[in-house]
């Protein structure tokens, strides 16, 4: 009889270490693996418009404090070589900066939903916002994306959160990292995003290859990571409406 009782509480205790986590601790495990200390990247986007045209757009990306601080710096090819974007306060202030008119400018908060040099991103897509902080979500139950079991999560944004109505995002159940989202407006897809050639980087799992593709208007945009540091070493004077002027 005691046997039989130790064994029910072994069992017991052993459900309760492996039962489902919650809604809220998936947001926060994904939260934490998607925000990063700071970091360095290089890479490119290849735009391919509705009808047909391609064109590629080489970059550097700078983040720091949990990329609450963003900095874009295109390099290439000319056309928008030493264009600059400055994101602060989860994507919030906007400023973008270009050689041409050697001015700075402040975006207008409805500026967040237009499209980054043409792309299929948003200045809001871009920036990485707080799942917990910036939406109320629910879980859908799982599903597989790419032969990988995935949470399915509603994300409703609040006021200070994305324009979009609702959002639908898939995460790795076993490494919660993104690897799929939805964009609605009023219950219409507008577009996907779909992520791939996830590789763990300093303790990080990250999307080497991201493919927004707009489901309105067709064509595409894919960014890809040729490198990336984490943890990188970045003063606070890089982010700054200062140095986004310095060549």
């Amino acid at each position: 009889m005691k046997k039989s009782l130790i064994l029910m509480m072994i069992l017991a205790i052993g459900a309760l270490l492996i039962a489902d986590p919650t809604v809220d601790e998936i947001i926060a495990k994904i939260d934490k693996s998607e925000r990063v200390s700071s970091s360095y990247s290089s890479g490119k986007q290849i735009i391919i418009t509705s009808s047909g045209e391609e064109r590629t757009l080489e970059m550097e990306t700078y983040s720091k404090d949990e990329n609450d601080k963003q900095l874009m710096v295109y390099t290439g090819p000319g056309r928008v070589k030493g264009d600059k974007i400055l994101m602060l306060n989860n994507g919030d202030d906007i400023w973008f900066f270009t050689p041409k008119t050697d001015r700075v400018r402040h975006l207008a908060s409805h500026a967040r939903k237009r499209k980054v040099q043409g792309s299929d991103f948003s200045y809001e897509d871009m920036s990485a916002g707080n799942l917990a902080k910036e939406n109320d979500y629910k879980l859908l139950g799982t599903e597989k994306i790419a032969d990988r079991d995935c949470y399915k999560l509603e994300l409703l944004p609040k006021p200070n959160g994305t324009h979009y109505s609702k959002m639908i995002l898939w995460a790795d159940t076993e490494r919660f990292v993104t690897m799929q989202v939805d964009y609605y407006e009023n219950e219409e897809l507008l577009k996907r995003l779909t992520m791939s050639n996830i590789e763990l980087i300093d303790g990080h799992w990250v999307a080497k290859k991201m493919v927004m593709t707009n489901l309105l208007d067709g064509g595409d945009t894919t960014l890809l990571i040729d490198n990336i540091e984490i943890g990188k070493k970045l003063e606070d004077s890089i982010f700054t409406t200062n140095n986004l002027k310095k060549h």
